[in-house]
């Protein structure tokens, strides 16, 4: 690197006068009788200076007894030895003011006249200036990772060293970057540490991103850069929004037996305009548990616009474990839930007892069919005689006997071993969904 300064400078055996004396000598190289010494130039450094003379830097650096890399405008530098007046042909010998006079007394030589230039024949089409070849596409793997915003003041050494990575891997993820030059706003593909997850998540109705940011430790602040055009406020149900997490989707885990079981990470259910919560303090299940829920709800929603709203009775407690009027909802896979009615005063379905005709047979078998369809349910608790308008619209609707009679035990008994909607004393005002347990829960019975 070179320093202007008006200072004089002793380098081993020769001594440079100001620095107002040294610009007004012209920077040019001489070949000497034991050495090549070359004039430091604006511009010049060690490193030019090495390839520009064949030579090393930690020649030169011997050559003039130098430390570092610090050289002055102005400075003389041995550069090699007399066998490089090949190298200096192109730079030119020092020359002295007298000289220069001396020169221009001297009679100008005529200059050949240049031979005209023969224009090519009209007919002859001009070369089109090539066109710019496209940018280079990054490597497939880069569009499923994270973007980073480029701020002010960054440079891809700050954006790889914040990310753990390279200049060199950055530039392979993008190779649309110059190295040096990265605008303010411009968004980067940037790597992630091994064990981040890649994690596609659609949106409920209720969900908001301060508890998606929760449940995946994360920010919102995150989801927001690696989504575009997300709202902070305003989360529509139905989007696929993409985070990185090293948490896996579910955290949530089911321990043990519904009747002797705990729960682990309880997931809270949201609110939801598909249902009524009766007790929030009694409605923390699995995550699974708790989007099945609520994806059977909006399965009624979608097929049947401007049906009631069912009641959510009870689920689990946030730690599981036995709960007061209940021998089971100890680890949050079961819920309580109001059926479909025909007359729902206020539009909420009460928990009431009914006839099979006070039953709404489309929304209910509608919500069932969900679950069934999914194989998300283990078993679902219900009067037998309600079973009976539930099979007839399975009928009406396409279903095979073999298909209705592994699911609804009705016509053939409630002793029947098959049915996944089975008989239970006193559940003739509500349905026990007891879903089955997430793949991810080593210890669910």
């Amino acid at each position: 690197m070179i320093y202007r300064r008006s200072v004089s400078l002793r380098n081993g055996r020769f001594a440079l006068p100001a620095l107002a004396t040294i610009v007004a000598l012209a920077h040019v190289g001489v070949v000497r009788a034991d050495r090549v010494v070359w004039r430091v130039q604006a511009g010049d450094a060690l490193s030019v200076l090495a390839q520009r003379f064949g030579v090393s830097v930690d020649e030169l650096r011997e050559w003039n007894g130098l430390e570092g890399d610090r050289i002055l405008i102005g400075q003389e530098l041995v550069v090699g030895s007399p066998g490089a007046d090949a190298r200096l042909a192109s730079v030119g010998p020092v020359e002295r003011p007298a000289e220069r006079a001396e020169r221009a007394a001297e009679p100008r030589r005529a200059e050949p006249e240049p031979e005209p230039i023969t224009p090519p024949p009209p007919s002859e089409p001009r070369r089109r200036r090539a066109e710019p070849s496209p940018p280079p596409a990054p490597p497939p793997e880069a569009r499923d990772l994270p973007a980073y915003v480029v701020q002010r003041g960054d440079t891809l050494s700050h954006v790889a060293h914040r990310h753990a990575t390279t200049v060199e891997e950055l530039t392979r993820l993008n190779p649309e970057l110059r190295s040096g030059r990265l605008l303010a706003g411009a968004s980067i593909r940037v790597p992630v540490p091994e064990g981040v997850l890649r994690i596609e998540h659609v949106v409920r109705r209720g969900e908001t991103l301060g508890r998606l940011a929760e449940r995946h430790r994360v920010t919102v602040r995150d989801i927001v850069r690696w989504n575009p055009g997300i709202r902070r406020h305003r989360l529509l149900a139905g989007r696929t929004i993409v985070m990185w997490s090293v948490v896996p989707p579910s955290v949530s885990m089911s321990v043990g037996a519904p009747n002797r079981g705990r729960l682990v990470e309880a997931e809270p259910l949201p609110p939801n305009p598909g249902y009524m919560i009766r007790d929030r303090g009694r409605a923390f299940g699995t995550l699974e548990t708790v989007l099945w829920l609520q994806d059977a709800v909006q399965a009624v929603q979608d097929r049947h616009p401007r049906s009631p709203r069912i009641r959510v009775h009870d689920i689990s407690l946030r730690e599981g474990g036995p709960m007061i009027g209940h021998r089971s909802h100890q680890s949050g896979r079961d819920v309580d839930i109001s059926l479909y009615q025909r007359r729902c005063p206020d539009g909420v379905c009460p928990m009431r007892r009914m006839n099979p005709e006070d039953l709404d047979v489309e929304r209910t078998f509608t919500l069932f069919e969900h679950w069934l369809k999914n194989e998300q349910v283990e078993a679902i608790f219900l009067d037998y005689a309600l079973q009976a308008p539930l099979v007839a619209e399975g009928r009406r609707r396409g279903y095979s006997r073999a298909q209705l009679a592994r699911w609804f035990q009705n016509p053939h008994g409630p002793a029947y071993p098959l049915g996944t909607v089975r008989h239970f004393p006193l559940h003739r005002d509500h349905a026990h969904v007891r879903f089955v347990c997430p793949d991810t829960d080593e210890e669910c019975r």
